[in-house]
């Protein structure tokens, strides 16, 4: 009797992990709504576009912030386009906002935006596969504001996400920049672009510092990585707490790509 069951067990079996097999969609870009229902798992709409959603587990219950309405508010905030050996890719940035009862985007100091990314691969037709995706990827800006989003080129194929943002506290501005490779959407090099105390110590000028940072990509020399070296670049004043006095800044830093540790490291010349 055993013999008979077995071959039917295993007809059985195989039929079982045949039906659970996910099939991707692929998706039109010029269809917000369907990108938003199909990646958030509903088809409930708010008035201002964003699409309404319910935490699936514990993870998301504690990183994603629940509106006054008991709903999560998400909508796309941009799309970008790059290609890479010749094939055309797309990112898609979704923004996370929390509301108050009175449909307010919540303003406080510390209220950001949380992101989701997905990076697509064109497709046939004019329509694109999904790669990656990325739920409360991170959070950014301050003040119910995202920050600004943007691409960046690190090598003859390589592309970032680049996401900068500022702040301001007890005097001190700051304008701040992170880079993440679109591969594995991790992160690669951040640094301060900017930082000023122009707000703190007004009437002790000698004591005010302003500095600002840039990055000077190295196109002309060979990187068996494939990502570009650069020289970071600083150029103004930073404080001096032991002489209480501003001195200058001025500096210029080498990194590369580090395979082991995924980021770019300081080059010691």
């Amino acid at each position: 009797m055993l013999r008979y069951l077995l071959p039917i067990f295993c007809l059985s079996l195989s039929g079982l992990l045949h039906a659970q097999q996910f099939i991707i969609p692929d998706f039109d870009l010029d269809q917000p709504d369907t990108l938003l229902s199909v990646f958030f798992d509903s088809r409930q709409f708010a008035p201002t576009g964003h699409v309404l959603w319910q935490p699936a587990n514990f993870e998301e219950n504690i990183s994603m912030d629940r509106s006054a309405d008991g709903w999560v508010h998400t909508r796309i905030d941009t799309i970008l386009y790059y290609s890479t050996f010749g094939i055309k890719r797309a990112v898609v940035v979704f923004e996370t906002l929390e509301f108050d009862a009175e449909n307010h985007v919540l303003d406080c100091h510390a209220c950001d935006a949380k992101l989701s990314v997905a990076v697509f691969t064109a497709s046939e037709g004019g329509r694109w596969q999904v790669d990656r995706f990325q739920k409360h990827f991170t959070s950014l800006g301050s003040d119910g504001q995202n920050g600004e989003l943007d691409l960046t080129r690190f090598g003859p194929e390589t592309w970032c996400l680049t996401m900068r943002m500022d702040w301001y506290s007890q005097g001190v501005y700051g304008e701040y920049v992170s880079f993440y490779d679109l591969d594995n959407l991790q992160k690669v090099f951040n640094f301060v672009e900017h930082e000023d105390n122009s707000g703190a110590f007004g009437d002790v000028p000698e004591r005010n510092y302003a500095l600002d940072k840039s990055i000077h990509f190295l196109t002309n020399v060979d990187s068996p990585s494939g990502w570009w070296e650069f020289d970071l670049v600083a150029r103004g004043t930073q404080p001096d707490d032991d002489i209480l006095r501003a001195v200058p800044a001025n500096l210029v830093e080498r990194y590369a790509y580090n395979w082991e540790t995924n980021t770019y490291m300081k080059v010691c010349r």
